[in-house]
């Protein structure tokens, strides 16, 4: 393929020669339905002619289309507000809008017309994060099912309850597989509630939010042709400076998505707590087999997914802390550190998602509840006392804990043989589970 970008493209290749990714292509796709919509909103009002904004329309509809990934060269973090990522877009356009339309198209004159960096791409980083964002809460009820059919699996199988890693009191797998259920949920209601300000855009702001060179007549038209193009309702803030000046939105849904991966990774950390052994730990769950886990000893299993899971914690805590300190240096009227912002939020986003829907089928649908070593572990504990204490009382159970812990008899058989209670008795109890 011919070299479509131009001189501006060239420099930033030069004075961010990284090794680092490029932009994302989600990003890119949105800037370029920004640009699609601006031109039509442009012809509309008078200021562009019928062929250039033929061929504008074309070349960001051939951009959609995947055309021309190859052409978007720059690094995914570099200086100056990502004025060259927006540069790099309009470069390509104007190249192919020129070869559509028979017309000599400016990058900066046409295919940026009634814009400026500073409006389109917070704009379009937000179209992206609210795609991304709808496919992680897709994913995410996805998780949440899988969860639901381990807890109806699990609902009869009694094992210990723990806390401090101590023992506590009865409880079920299913009940703890509930837990995690519904855990999610409420990650799932907290990430819903953030959209509503990602649909707030400050296009049409331009340079510093103050509207210079972007009609009104354009911000009305540009908003409507944008709806058509991305499918779903966005709206101009009411102020387009405090949008152009601060990045919290974004700081606001990476601090929500961090908290879905903290609960996920204290989910993982459970599971590869219960799952520890197979003989030398816990085992009260299995893992399936996707890997060997050593190089050196053999039949070892490792729990490579509940880690992985732990590892996504770890690396979107980090892009969230990078996206909160690059928001604070929003100095003046501009949000001036967008690359690292944009960089951080869509690939959180994207590696969220695609491990949650690897967990949830290569791990949560396939655990195998170890009945009896769940029971096992139940039955060696005292955690009958608290459940027993409203039939017997303190005094007579602190006696039976007493004597299980010098003995090394089970509360059940100590329970039996003073016939404290009946067996039928004290499965009644255990059944309240």
């Amino acid at each position: 393929m011919k070299k479509y970008y131009q001189v501006q493209t060239e420099l930033a290749l030069e004075n961010f020669p990284f090794s680092l990714p490029r932009v994302d292509l989600e990003l890119i796709y949105a800037i370029a339905e920004v640009k699609k919509a601006a031109a039509i909103a442009n012809y509309l009002t008078g200021n562009l002619d019928e062929d250039m904004k033929k061929g504008i329309v074309k070349a960001c509809d051939e951009i959609l289309a995947k055309k021309f990934d190859s052409q978007f060269v720059t690094p995914a973090v570099q200086g100056g507000m990502g004025t060259l990522i927006n540069m790099n877009v309009n470069e390509v356009i104007a190249s192919r809008a020129s070869e559509i339309s028979g017309k000599k198209i400016h990058p900066n004159d046409h295919a940026n017309m009634s814009q400026s960096t500073n409006d389109v791409n917070p704009s379009a980083l937000k179209i992206a994060s609210i795609r991304l964002t709808k496919k992680l809460l897709t994913d995410l009820d996805y998780l949440i099912k899988v969860f639901s059919q381990k807890a109806k699996e699990f609902k009869t199988v009694a094992k210990l309850g723990r806390t401090h890693f101590q023992d506590a009191v009865p409880t079920t797998l299913g009940a703890e597989f509930s837990s995690y259920r519904n855990i999610l949920i409420r990650d799932k209601k907290r990430i819903g509630e953030i959209l509503n300000y990602l649909y707030e855009l400050n296009l049409g702001g331009t340079a510093i939010g103050n509207k210079i060179n972007a009609s009104e007549k354009y911000i009305e038209y540009v908003y409507k042709e944008l709806e058509k193009s991305i499918g779903f309702k966005v709206r101009p803030a009411t102020n387009l400076m405090s949008q152009t000046s601060s990045s919290t939105d974004f700081c606001h849904l990476m601090v929500v998505v961090t908290i879905l991966c903290l609960d996920m990774s204290k989910i993982a950390d459970d599971i590869r707590f219960m799952s520890s052994g197979p003989r030398g730990g816990i085992g009260e769950i299995t893992l399936p087999t996707l890997q060997s886990g050593s190089s050196i000893m053999p039949g070892k299993v490792n729990p490579i997914l509940p880690e992985m899971v732990n590892q996504t914690y770890f690396f979107v805590s980090g892009k969230n802390l990078t996206v909160q300190q690059a928001a604070e240096a929003a100095h003046m009227e501009l949000a001036v550190m967008f690359p690292v912002i944009a960089d951080s939020v869509i690939s959180s986003l994207k590696l969220i998602s695609e491990v949650m829907r690897v967990f949830a089928d290569r791990c949560v649908k396939n655990i195998v509840a170890n009945k009896e070593r769940c029971l096992e572990h139940l039955e060696k504990s005292t955690a009958y006392a608290t459940l027993l204490t409203p039939k017997l009382g303190y005094d007579v159970v602190s006696k039976v804990v007493k004597e299980s812990v010098k003995s090394g008899m089970t509360i059940r058989k100590i329970i039996l043989k003073n016939k404290l209670l009946k067996k039928e008795e004290f499965d009644s109890i255990l059944s309240k589970l």
